[in-house]
């Protein structure tokens, strides 16, 4: 297994918001960075498009040279970095859930939980609980870290953690 530098947090955030259609964010399993590139701008170096190129903002001239190598990439160097379904984060909840000992506060979740707007419910409920609030984050957090070292583990990568994580 190959040791790569990785920023799990960055991965495990992206990894848990929903798809960005204004670009496409993969991860180099060269560099263990992560590429953020405007559609439009791979759109345009695909087809070749010079004025559209000429026309882009400097920031992303600057990302031409990499939009390339990610449009030529045979040897699988650039890798879609997955997003979780949202079924899976409410899931992870209801696990949070089940495993809070306090009584009432359990079930003033569960009841948050149910139909509709469960996410915001869940979040207004767990803020009045500072204590659990803390213990939801960190259970999030490990699961999620989790989550992306054994991502990155399938694509036969060991995560070296930066130390600022």
């Amino acid at each position: 297994m190959k040791k790569l530098k990785a920023e799990i947090g960055e991965i495990a955030f992206i990894m848990e918001t929903s798809d960005d259609f204004e670009n496409i964010t993969l991860f180099d399993t060269e560099t263990g960075e992560i590429v953020s590139i405007p559609n439009e701008l791979i759109s345009a170096v695909e087809s070749d498009d010079e004025e559209a190129l000429q026309d882009l903002p400097d920031w992303e001239k600057d990302l031409i040279e990499t939009a390339e190598n990610i449009i030529n990439d045979e040897r699988g160097r650039y890798v879609d970095i997955p997003r979780k379904p949202s079924y899976e984060a409410y899931n992870l909840m209801v696990e949070f859930a089940s495993s809070v000992t306090n009584k009432d506060l359990r079930e003033k979740l569960e009841i948050a939980l149910y139909g509709k707007g469960a996410f915001r419910r869940f979040k207004n409920v767990i803020s009045d609980y500072p204590e659990e609030e803390k213990r939801w984050f960190a259970f999030k957090d490990k699961r999620l870290r989790q989550e992306v070292i054994e991502w990155l583990n399938s694509l036969g990568i060991m995560p070296i953690e930066d130390s600022k994580e």
